[in-house]
């Protein structure tokens, strides 16, 4: 199931890269910027310790994924790796800032 959806993913976006779909142009924001349990489960996967195996679906909530449309899954997916991505990187410069700024 996990794996069929990240496949069907890629091959609509390389559908799209070609020219052969039409690219959706809504834009529906899923998770709030302010969204703490995000920020949570954020700090939690950037504090474990080793490899995480699939930290995105760690990240993703398994329960609007499942009354999401197909096009409203991959606008949730990119949504959230934009924001662990963001904030991610405010983590990182935080620690730079507290390391030599001691």
């Amino acid at each position: 199931m996990k794996n069929d959806f990240l496949k069907v993913f890629a091959q609509k976006a390389k559908r799209r890269l070609v020219g052969k779909e039409n690219v959706p142009v809504a834009k529906i924001k899923v998770i709030a910027k302010d969204d703490e349990d995000f920020r949570g489960r954020v700090e939690t996967l950037m504090a474990q310790e080793g490899v995480v195996s699939n930290p995105v679906q760690y990240l993703l909530d398994n329960k609007k994924l499942k009354g999401m449309t197909d096009s409203a899954r991959e606008r949730y997916l990119l949504s959230t790796l934009d924001k662990y991505t963001a904030l991610r990187n405010k983590f990182d410069d935080v620690a730079t800032y507290d390391r030599f700024c001691m």
